[in-house]
């Protein structure tokens, strides 16, 4: 029990460690402030703590999240808006948690977990719960089960806004059932206001906190640290672009991307979702052109940035066609295909490859034992059940094989999905990939 207690924090603090030095705000730090290594700044958006029935509290700036996790017995609600910094607060407790719990033994076990993979909306979320850890963490599921049924494991729950419209009310319900059955004595889930605030059933925990939109102090003092003071003149009298400004997500996309962003042209748009588009393109130009030592590709033989866009675009639509957030490799699917000219290819080149594998291997055994004819009617037999039986492996690869050659994948699709994540385009865990943030990958999927 002690061993798989270890190996699990062990790795939820390199999940965490990763996509922490995945993210943006780690690439201003890197590249503009130069910090080497980062520091840990302080949060610069506002928290709001709401409390039952009470009225809403403002936090003082010095107070972080494990304090108020602490204070309000380890039963949270995080809101926001998207982009608003939800999961940057979840990653940080959970980093403050791992160090917690590495130290004292009697403490339960934080795990992260994504309500954007429970796509079986019949399941228990206790079992999803089981199901997830056992796939991201590779701990036997009785282990998990034990340990969820003693109170073991600490839940971080994120993505409450990606489940289906019709399937939240269910899904808080599932939850609040996993507090009454289970009784963990600790659980965080994340979510944004637009999709939380609509729901007529609501979490039983202690407390929500409600993280606000960055302040114009804020705004300029991040500014001015990362060497943008340029784009700060700029923006501090534009109430449009100020506005865009106070999401944190968007403030890092900017202070990244300045260099591609036209402020005459961006000034004229007036359409809030068009500046934001806007800004998304300036990013994806800035990552696909900026200088960058990337170990996946040599410098002369980078994907260009028309073909890097191409290969996200598709993926992002075949994602948001599944509804899916994470990819591997492995789970390439037959429905990414055209079922108009691809399918029948790949069809047509399994059926033959196995044909003529089964239908060589049949003849030349019995061939052997027997006399010509007969082989050949072994062989010829055992290629029409090997055409059903096909071959271990070889649907995966002839599936990559249509899709490269039709020009939506590159042949060497895993160094490519590193490569763009290199690029903070994409974002790696393990032999997992996602797209650097929901709005960015929502982004893709409408290009």
């Amino acid at each position: 029990m002690q061993i798989n207690r270890e190996k699990l924090l062990n790795k939820v603090k390199r999940e965490v460690l990763q996509i922490q030095s995945q993210s943006l705000h780690h690439s201003v730090i890197i590249n503009l402030v130069r910090q080497q290594p980062p520091q840990q700044l302080e949060r610069s958006w506002g928290l709001e703590v709401k409390v039952g029935k009470r009225p809403i509290f403002q936090l003082p700036a010095q107070v972080n999240i494990i304090q108020v996790f602490d204070r309000m017995k380890g039963k949270l609600l995080i809101l926001g808006n998207p982009g608003g910094g939800k999961t940057t607060t979840l990653l940080e407790l959970a980093r403050k948690l791992v160090i917690r719990t590495k130290k004292y033994q009697n403490l339960p076990i934080p795990v992260l977990l994504d309500l954007s993979t429970w796509e079986n909306k019949n399941q228990k979320i206790s079992d999803w719960l089981v199901e997830e850890l056992k796939f991201k963490y590779n701990i036997p599921k009785k282990v998990i089960r034990e340990w969820l049924e003693n109170q073991l494991l600490l839940p971080l729950i994120d993505g409450f806004d990606q489940v289906s419209p019709e399937f939240s009310e269910y899904c808080l319900e599932e939850i609040n059932k996993l507090l009454v059955n289970f009784k963990p004595k600790h659980l965080v889930v994340c979510s944004s206001f637009e999709a939380y605030k609509n729901c007529y059933n609501k979490l039983k925990v202690n407390a929500s906190v409600l993280l606000q939109p960055l302040a114009n102090s804020h705004i300029q003092d991040y500014l001015l640290v990362a060497r943008s003071r340029e784009l700060w003149s700029f923006i501090r009298d534009e109430p449009q672009l100020l506005d865009l400004a106070k999401t944190p997500l968007m403030l890092t996309m900017m202070t990244l991307a300045y260099e591609e962003i036209l402020i005459a042209s961006w000034r004229r748009i007036t359409s809030g979702q068009e500046r934001e588009k806007y800004l998304l393109n300036a990013y994806i130009r800035f990552q696909l052109r900026g200088e960058t030592k990337s170990k996946w590709y040599s410098r002369s033989r980078e994907p260009l940035p028309e073909q890097t866009r191409g290969w996200l675009v598709w993926l992002a639509q075949r994602m948001a066609a599944e509804n899916i957030q994470e990819f591997r490799i492995e789970k390439l699917q037959l429905s990414w295909l055209d079922p108009n000219g691809e399918l029948q290819t790949y069809k047509l080149i399994v059926n033959l490859i196995s044909i003529l594998f089964w239908g060589f291997t049949f003849g030349f055994i019995f061939g052997l034992v027997w006399e010509l004819k007969e082989g050949l009617i072994s062989g010829a037999i055992g290629g029409l059940v090997g055409g059903k039986l096909g071959l271990p492996g070889l649907k995966n690869l002839v599936l990559r094989i249509v899709l490269f050659s039709n020009g939506h994948i590159p042949w060497n699709y895993r160094r490519f999905l590193n490569y763009a994540s290199s690029r903070l385009l994409l974002q790696r865990i393990g032999n997992r990939y996602q797209f650097i943030h929901h709005l960015l990958y929502k982004h893709f999927s409408e290009m």
